[in-house]
Parts: C-alpha cells; structure tokens; sequence
C-alpha cells in the first residue's frame, strides 16, 4: 500500500484536495478519502488472496505489449507469467491503461505515398472553410444488392438467442433466387452539397481517401441501406439504384457542410504525421 504515504504527503504536507490527489495517484476518491480519514490503526485493508505477479512482471507485461500490441494475452502470458491465468494477464494490462480493441483499417503506405500525401496537405494548410467550399468532390462507389457491412445489433446480454429471428442478419439476399448484382455509382459535391460555378477540381493524392469526405458519404448511404434492406432486401438493380437515389437524398445539407468544414482539420492531421493515416 505505498500509495498510503504519497496520500498523506500530498494532503497534509502540500495540502492538494483529495478529487486532486486522486487524479494525480490514479486513484478513485473514495480510496482516497478511507486512508485520509481512517490513517492509523484504524485503518485496514482489504483481505484476499495475495497478488500472483510482482510489480516487476506487471512491467514486463506491459512493455512486451507496448512493443507488439498484436501479441495476445495467452502469447504473454506463455513469455512471462506462464503460473497465471491469462484473465491475470488480462486484468494486468488493463490495470496499465492497455485494453484489448479491434485494430483500424488502413491500405498500406509506401514512403512514396507518404511524401505525396504530404506535400498535398501541406500545400493546403492555410486553406479557409470558404476555399473548400468551392471544391468539387468526387468518387465512385460500387454497391452490392448483398453486402451486409458493419451493421450491429443490439440483444440481452443473458438469455438471448442470437440465432433468433429478430437478431439474425442474412449472409445472401433475402429475396430467395434472385441473383446477386452489383452498381457502380459516381457522386460529386460542393459547396452546402450542391454543385455550383466556379469550382475548383483537385487531383487527390494517392491513397487519399480519408482527404475525401465523399468516402463519408459512401460510409453514410451503405449504412442506411444496410437497415433498409433489412426489411425489404433488394429485387433488382433498379431497386437499388432508387434505393440509394433515397438515401442520398435524405442526407441534410448540415451534414456536407460538416464535411467540408472538416477539411482544415483533415489536413492539419495528414500534415503533422509526415502523410500518415488520419481518423477520417
């Protein structure tokens, strides 16, 4: 309980507030305020099993992670704590900051990528929202009548069935045979979403998706027609191209406005990282 004495010295010797020395100990302001107030004899801790691992092990677990967060917590604890379970492992790294997350994806860069990434954000910095807005911004979108993307669902935790009807999500399309079909689709916008005189075309790096707000409103329209389809599947190519003709035009013009007023932070980001990957 070292933490106890790095308490007492803050609160009584520095006078920081308890919420303060929480903050700065990482710790809740309940366990701050029980060893200020019950200091001394008084004070007890907790009984339980003791600790498996060692202040030192903790560290290698989580500096092995650092190195390669790839490394699962059953390949640690293999490395390094092979008595313990790998829910100690787990807990372990968690109790360091480093919880276990599904990975972002990203094409590869080359180094060539990078600097032509690079150069076309840096070229674009002072950019204002105004200048954007007279960019025409464009792409191309290939839909699929049985692409089922990211969607998720939301059931009980205890007591549920996946494999019931309302949760289940169709791997092919739910109009029994029908073929499968896919649509290319070609979108432009500018300005608060519609097209207008003068604009300014631009030729997009390479690999410069996330430069392209229009890879959001793809991102957007396949959402939308994921829970659309749910309920209706897709008969034809002509239902889905008015399908996406619908959900095209559902999206506000606050939402293109978003997206070009984006852009400077688009920028700014690609920019400070040499040409690596933004959030977008």
């Amino acid at each position: 309980m070292e933490f106890r004495h790095a308490i007492y010295r803050l609160y009584d010797e520095e006078h920081v507030s308890e919420r303060k020395i929480a903050q700065m100990l990482g710790l809740s302001p309940s366990t701050v305020h029980y060893w200020i107030t019950r200091r001394g004899e008084s004070a007890t801790t907790k009984s339980g099993r003791p600790r498996v691992t060692d202040a030192h092990t903790d560290q290698n677990l989580y500096e092995a992670s650092r190195k390669d967060p790839f490394l699962s917590a059953v390949d640690l604890q293999k490395e390094w704590t092979p008595a313990c379970s790998v829910d100690t492992v787990r807990n372990r790294l968690k109790q360091k900051g480093l919880k276990c997350r599904t990975p972002a994806r990203k094409p590869f860069l080359t180094q060539f990528h990078r600097q032509m990434r690079y150069v076309y954000a840096h070229s674009k910095l002072h950019w204002s929202v105004s200048e954007w807005h007279r960019v025409v911004f464009s792409d191309e979108k290939i839909f699929r009548s049985s692409s089922r993307g990211a969607l998720r669902v939301y059931r009980p935790v205890q007591g549920s069935d996946r494999f019931k009807e309302q949760y289940l999500v169709h791997s092919s399309n739910p109009i029994y045979g029908r073929p499968r079909f896919t649509l290319c689709v070609w979108r432009a916008f500018g300005g608060k979403g519609k097209i207008r005189t003068p604009y300014i075309g631009l030729n997009d790096p390479p690999k410069g998706p996330d430069m392209n707000p229009v890879e959001n409103v793809w991102a957007e329209l396949v959402r939308r027609l994921e829970i659309h389809w749910r309920q209706t599947g897709v008969r034809n190519r002509d239902q889905l191209w008015e399908d996406v003709l619908q959900v095209f035009h559902e999206l506000p013009e606050e939402y293109f406005e978003n997206l070009i007023r984006s852009m400077p932070r688009r920028v700014r980001t690609v920019s400070s990282k040499h040409g690596g990957w933004a959030k977008y």
